[in-house]
């Protein structure tokens, strides 16, 4: 547990920094708002997150960034701004993965359920028709071989991604932070929006017919792009090699060096999978592929 982190929320939760820096903690994190660097580096040292790399029990603090520093890109030493980055997305991407790992054991007790009861009841049924809508899933039985089938399938799609692999491509993506669609839309991984109102204007092919989708935070664009990997067609090479390891190792990590070129259609960039690979071997990003969050705080104990 990460105690000393523990102590300063239980001292100064609900601290205001200045009129718009701030935090809030609950049972699930710190989350911090509108921090510029500066701020955000001092709050880092205040709370002992030190190293992007092996943390003390490979255990990372819950601290949860809303945005990038508005003044991010102006960090003269890149080498220190990339540490920055990492240090903020890796958290949010092993709390989205933790939302993945909710929903995948909820699937093993349906799996389980149905194999004493040979048969699925009514709650279940609506259960796995919703998940099966979420994750893009169709079949064309009915009755209990339909949810046999959707059962199998989701299976295959609702499972983590290597937090390596999303903090690489989300480094490839926002040039670590520094692109305009990070800074203003939260967008770290250049999803579109079609033929709508509301997104960020590209500066170039302004023609085209797209915008850049806004997020509220980090934490939604990287739940956002993780749906994507989970449910679109272009990542079902990603999914079937996920499957086979997962088969082979069902209760240890799941290593991006590994099954980083099954993301070759993640990107219009030439070899992009080829990137993705040197990124995480440069950074040593398959660290992370083995950590974890922090126990969940409980606070007034």
């Amino acid at each position: 547990m990460f105690k000393k982190s523990l102590i300063f929320f239980t001292l100064f939760a609900f601290k205001v920094f200045s009129a718009q820096e701030q935090y809030f903690v609950d049972n699930t994190g710190i989350y911090l708002v509108d921090y510029d660097t500066k701020n955000l580096i001092q709050m880092f040292d205040e709370l002992y997150y030190d190293s992007y790399i092996n943390p003390p029990g490979n255990e990372y603090p819950r601290i949860f960034l809303k945005n990038i520093p508005h003044d991010f890109a102006l960090q003269k030493d890149k080498t220190e701004r990339n540490r920055i980055f990492m240090k903020i997305l890796i958290p949010l991407i092993l709390k989205i993965n933790e939302e993945i790992l909710d929903e995948r054991e909820t699937l093993d007790a349906l799996k389980y359920d149905f194999e004493q009861n040979k048969d699925f009841d009514k709650a279940d049924r609506y259960y796995i028709d919703k998940l099966a809508e979420k994750y893009d899933v169709v079949t064309p039985y009915k009755d209990t071989r339909k949810y046999i089938r959707l059962l199998t399938e989701l299976e295959k799609r609702i499972d983590i991604i290597p937090p390596s692999i999303m903090l690489a491509s989300a480094a490839i993506y926002t040039d670590w932070g520094t692109s305009r669609i990070a800074v203003q839309a939260n967008n770290l991984y250049k999803i579109k929006v079609w033929f709508e109102e509301e997104g960020l204007e590209p500066i170039e092919d302004k023609e085209d017919g797209y915008k850049y989708k806004i997020y509220p935070s980090l934490e939604s664009s990287i739940r956002d792009y993780a749906l994507k990997i989970n449910s679109n067609v272009n990542y079902q090479m990603f999914r079937d090699v996920r499957a086979m390891f997962r088969q082979k190792v069902e209760h240890m990590p799941l290593y991006g060096k590994r099954m980083d070129w099954g993301m070759i259609l993640d990107s219009d960039l030439q070899n992009f999978a080829g990137l993705l690979d040197y990124t995480l071997t440069y950074y040593k990003l398959y660290n992370i592929d083995e950590a974890t969050l922090e126990g969940q705080y409980k606070l007034g104990e």
